[in-house]
C-alpha cells in the first residue's frame, strides 16, 4: 500500500543541526520554568503590581495596590523602577496551625529601586519617588535611588527629604570619584587614586553627611570618620597615603576626627615587614603624632608615630616618679627651652657620624630622657625619603639639666653612594624631645644620608667639652 501523503510512524533521527536547536529549546524552556518558580509578577487589577518570590505567596491587595500606584506616580522619563514585594524574614510562617502571616500587610516589605538616566537627575528621581510613596501604609518601604551607571546609590526614608541625595550627587561629581553610596547612618566614597582623597575630604566640608569612609584601591587606603563631619587632619591623611606605598604594606586604615583621636592601622605581609614598618613609623619626626597599629598574620604591634610617647604618657623609669618627674620633683623638658646645635661630622672605616648637642636655656632645671627625632632635607629641597631611625643603645639615661648645661647625641650610618643618588642631605630637622618643637639646622658639609638610609641614634647623654661646630 502506498504511504505517500501519510506521515511515517517510524522514528526519524533529527539532523545534526536541528538536534542542537531542539536541545537548546528544551533547555531554555526548563530554565524559564525554574525562573518562573523563583520570581513572578503579581499584577492586581488596574495596576502593574510588583515582582514576588514564589515561595512568599501572593501579597495582600493593600500591598500590591500601593506598589501599583507608586509605579504610576513615577514617570518613565524620570526613573525606571524595579519593584519587589517580599516577606520580612522575621515574618515567615512558624508552623502548622499558625496564622498565615502572608495575609498581614505588616509582614511585607516593598523594595523600590529607582534608576535615573544620569547622575544629575538622581535628585529629581528621589523627589518623585518620595512623593509617590505615601507614609500611611501598613507595610514597610525600602526605597533606593541610583544612576544608570550604578556609580551612585542613596537609601531613602519614606517621608524624608532629598538633602542627603543632593550632597551625595555633589560628592559623586568631584573629579576622581568613581562610586558613591550613602545610607542614613554611613556612607562610602570610592576614588580612583590616592591623589583624589584629599579633594573629596574637602568637598564634604559643611555638608550634612553621615559617618563617611573615603577609599581607594591602588594603593588600598581607607580614611574613615569616627564622628559625622570630622575628618583626620590632612597631615595625618598625607602620612597614611605615604605609608601605603611602603614595601610590604597592602592596606592602610586611618580613622579619627575631632573629638576622637586619630589611629593609623597598617596591614603588612609578614613579621619581618611588620618590624620594618614599626621602625620607620617610630623614626618619623616631621609627621603628625598619631597612634599606630601594624598588623601581620601572626601578631600586631602598637605604638606612636615619632617614637615613644612623651614622659607624661609612659611609665616612669627607675629613679623617677610618675608623669616623668624624678623623685626630686624636677619636671621633664618640653623642648622649647633646649637650644639644639650641630657640633660637627666625621667619617671612619665606612661609617659616617653626625654630632648634636642640646643646651638648656631656661631658668629652672628639667629632665631629658630619650632620643632626638630626625629628618633630613636634600639638596633638591625635599625630605630624604624612606629614612629609618633606630636606637643605638638600650634604655636612655635620665639626665637632669641645670640651666646652661648640655646633653649630646651621636648619629651613625653606613657610607652610601652619591654616584647613584647625588641628592645629598644639606640640612637636618631635630625634635629634641617627643612631642616638642622641631628646629631645622644647616649641615656644615653635605652628607650621604640618601633615600632609604638607616641611621642609628644614641640617646641624649652628658658629654665632655662641646667641640667647635664644624666638620
Amino acid at each position: 500500500m502506498s504511504t505517500e501523503g501519510r506521515p511515517s510512524t517510524q522514528p526519524q533521527e533529527a539532523a545534526p543541526g536541528r538536534r542542537g536547536l531542539v536541545v537548546g529549546a528544551v533547555a531554555a524552556l526548563v530554565l524559564l520554568g525554574v525562573g518562573g518558580l523563583l520570581v513572578r509578577d503579581v499584577p492586581p487589577a488596574g495596576s502593574h503590581g510588583c515582582a514576588v518570590h514564589a515561595d512568599d505567596g501572593r501579597p495582600p491587595a493593600a500591598v500590591t495596590e500601593a506598589a501599583g500606584r507608586l509605579r504610576e506616580g513615577v514617570p518613565a522619563d524620570v526613573a525606571s523602577l524595579e519593584v519587589v514585594c517580599r516577606l520580612a524574614v522575621e515574618a515567615l510562617p512558624t508552623g502548622p496551625g499558625a496564622p498565615d502571616v502572608r495575609d498581614d500587610p505588616a509582614s511585607w516589605v516593598v523594595g523600590v529601586d529607582a534608576e535615573a538616566p544620569q547622575t544629575q537627575g538622581v535628585v529629581a528621581a528621589a523627589r518623585t519617588l518620595l512623593d509617590a510613596a505615601p507614609t500611611d501604609v501598613p507595610f514597610t518601604w525600602d526605597l533606593r535611588v541610583r544612576d544608570a551607571a550604578r556609580s551612585l546609590e542613596v537609601l531613602l526614608s519614606a517621608g524624608g527629604g532629598t538633602g542627603l541625595v543632593a550632597d551625595a550627587v555633589a560628592v559623586r561629581l568631584v573629579p576622581g570619584v568613581v562610586e558613591t553610596w550613602f545610607g542614613a547612618e554611613s556612607g562610602t566614597v570610592t576614588v580612583a587614586s590616592a591623589g583624589d582623597v584629599v579633594p573629596v575630604l574637602r568637598t564634604t566640608a559643611g555638608r550634612d553627611l553621615p559617618v563617611t569612609t573615603v577609599t581607594t584601591g591602588d594603593p588600598w587606603v581607607e580614611v574613615r570618620q569616627v564622628n559625622p563631619g570630622a575628618w583626620p587632619d590632612e597631615d595625618a591623611v598625607a602620612l597614611a597615603l605615604d605609608v601605603a606605598g611602603w614595601d610590604g604594606v597592602w592596606r592602610v586604615l586611618l580613622d579619627g576626627g575631632e573629638p576622637a583621636s586619630t589611629t593609623l592601622t597598617t596591614a603588612v605581609e609578614d613579621d619581618a615587614q611588620r618590624a620594618y614598618v614599626v621602625s620607620r613609623l617610630e623614626a618619623l619626626v616631621a609627621a603628625p603624632r598619631v597612634s599606630f597599629r601594624v598588623e601581620s598574620p601572626a601578631a600586631a604591634i602598637e605604638g606612636t608615630v615619632g617614637g615613644p610617647a612623651p614622659a607624661s604618657d609612659v611609665a616612669a623609669p627607675d629613679g623617677a616618679a610618675a608623669d616623668g618627674v624624678p623623685a626630686d620633683g624636677v619636671p621633664a623638658c618640653t623642648g622649647a627651652e633646649l637650644d639644639v646645635q650641630v657640633l660637627g661630622t666625621d667619617a671612619a672605616l665606612g661609617s659616617r657620624f653626625l654630632f648634636l648637642a642640646a643646651t638648656h636655656t631656661g631658668e629652672q632645671p628639667c629632665v631629658v630622657q630619650g632620643f632626638p627625632g630626625l629628618a633630613f632635607t636634600r639638596a633638591s629641597g625635599t625630605w630624604t625619603p624612606d629614612l629609618t631611625q633606630l636606637p643605638d643603645r638600650g634604655t636612655p639615661p635620665v639626665v637632669v639639666l641645670a640651666p646652661g648645661s648640655s646633653v649630646q647625641s651621636e648619629v651613625r650610618w653606613g657610607a652610601m653612594s652619591t654616584a647613584q643618588d647625588p641628592d645629598v642631605a644639606v640640612a637636618v630637622t631635630v625634635q629634641p624631645v617627643p612631642g616638642g618643637p622641631t628646629v631645622e639646622l644647616a649641615l656644615p658639609t653635605d652628607l650621604d644620608v640618601l633615600a632609604g638610609a638607616t641611621v642609628k641614634v644614641r640617646p641624649w647623654d652628658v658629654g665632655g667639652e662641646l667641640p667647635e661646630t664644624g666638620s
